[in-house]
């Protein structure tokens, strides 16, 4: 019998038709699947002055955190509109488990960060998360006077 007539059969078995939408979620996934988060950080929105703390949130704004238990994996920077602000330094962790865990403080002032740039790196301590956490950028050095970047945060959910 060709394969091909062999593979005919499978669609009785494998068939994705009556899963609803979204039907696979985070929850179903389980712990040992890498899950990720992208966190939208803004700068010159007024309050990424020197020395401020800016919650990041999800991409349309609203409220988001890290699971409890989270373990940290990998980070990307997607820069998307180039930040500005003479010296001034961020550094991207999370509340009470340590303000640069993810990435410590950075200059994103030159010429090397542009749009469409992506650096994918391990974060600077990969530790489990004591409870759900936001994910923060400290702001140092001057002001944040411009810029937008995506922080996706990768993830294992621990026990």
């Amino acid at each position: 019998m060709p394969i091909n007539r062999k593979l005919q059969h499978l669609e009785n078995y494998v068939d994705t038709k009556n899963l609803k939408d979204d039907s696979v979620l985070d929850s179903k996934l389980g712990p040992l699947v890498e899950k990720m988060m992208p966190f939208l950080f803004t700068g010159g929105d007024g309050i990424s002055d020197n020395s401020d703390v800016v919650v990041l949130t999800a991409l349309d704004g609203s409220a988001q955190a890290l699971p409890d238990n989270a373990i940290i994996s990998k980070y990307t920077i997607d820069v998307t509109t180039p930040l500005a602000g003479a010296s001034s330094t961020v550094a991207f962790g999370c509340v009470t488990d340590g303000a640069a865990m993810i990435k410590a403080a950075t200059n994103f002032n030159h010429a090397s960060v542009v749009a469409a740039t992506q650096v994918t790196a391990l974060p600077v301590l990969s530790k489990k998360l004591t409870a759900a956490r936001n994910v923060i950028g400290t702001i140092a050095g001057a002001d944040m006077t411009a810029g937008v970047l995506v922080l996706y945060i990768t993830y294992f959910e621990g026990q």
